[in-house]
């Protein structure tokens, strides 16, 4: 299966056919993200414990959309009694209508070139020549809407269903090369497969907010990230003063200074305690006589 135009048709389908749920498209990239990881078989089996990890929806949820997708030829399904149902995803792209609509833009152009005067072919050329050194440009650069679903794949695994929507957002509003850098950043900071997209939505909305478009300026918001850590890192900590009891308050009442005398303070207080205990004594005596 040619992933790119599986989800280039699945788009086109839902903007031009067919309004889909929220929970109808979370199930549809579930099942493209397990069918990735069975090397896209054409008949793969899954588990409702791990649809509802993946796509987030309930097991009622999941028997309702499947059926769904099922009515609308997106998907197909057969249960197996006590084991994992198998699924199969339907290819919504064809080869014929590709090629079909190759030969229909060659054939526009030939009729095209043959009526336009030779200044109009002139310009033509040089539009051409434009357009050939950009795409070249854009070759040069390495960074697709492809490859940058595959760096994500290298790091955490093929994008479920959660995360995908969020690519194709962010790839909407940002170059392939500006994504690809995010994805680089959270690799070489050990971002770990639970929370990439989380930090990668941090990354993007940050650099959003500054107005950030373009390569150079990522990299150069990134720097200035790595700097301001670095030194934040490396600034001592205030050290806080050890508090202390005056020395009044270290001795116990009970405890004789050095020389092994009370303080006259401490033993008055002594000799009142004293006092009062052998005035009690007479009393308890009397009591028992």
């Amino acid at each position: 299966m040619n992933y790119l135009m599986q989800i280039r048709a699945f788009d086109d389908y839902r903007l031009y056919k067919q309004k889909l749920s929220a929970g109808q498209v979370s199930l549809w990239y579930t099942l493209m993200s397990i069918n990735n990881k069975a090397g896209w078989s054409t008949w793969f089996t899954a588990a409702n414990a791990t649809l509802e990890s993946l796509s987030g929806l309930s097991r009622s949820g999941i028997v309702k959309n499947r059926n769904v997708l099922k009515q609308l030829n997106l998907i197909d399904f057969s249960s197996n009694g006590r084991k994992a149902t198998s699924y199969r995803v339907c290819v919504l792209y064809t080869s014929d209508s590709a090629q079909g609509s190759t030969q229909r833009s060659v054939q526009d152009s030939t009729q095209q070139g043959t009526q336009r005067s030779v200044q109009d072919s002139s310009a033509l050329v040089k539009q051409n020549e434009t357009k050939l050194n950009k795409k070249n440009d854009d070759d040069d650069a390495g960074v697709t809407r492809l490859s940058v679903i595959d760096k994500w794949t290298s790091l955490w695994g093929f994008p479920n269903a959660i995360a995908m929507p969020e690519i194709n957002d962010w790839l909407e509003q940002l170059p392939a090369d500006v994504i690809d850098l995010a994805i680089t950043i959270a690799g070489e900071h050990n971002v770990q497969s639970r929370g990439a997209l989380k930090y990668m939505q941090a990354v993007i909305d940050g650099w959003q907010k500054r107005k950030i478009t373009t390569l150079d300026q990522a990299k150069k918001a990134a720097a200035e990230h790595d700097q301001r850590m670095k030194n934040g890192r490396g600034s001592s900590k205030p050290t806080r003063a050890k508090e202390t009891l005056p020395t009044w308050a270290q001795k116990t009442p009970d405890k004789p200074d050095s020389d092994g005398k009370l303080s006259p303070e401490h033993q008055a207080a002594l000799d009142a305690r004293i006092k009062k205990f052998k005035a009690r004594r007479p009393e308890k005596e009397e009591a028992t006589s």
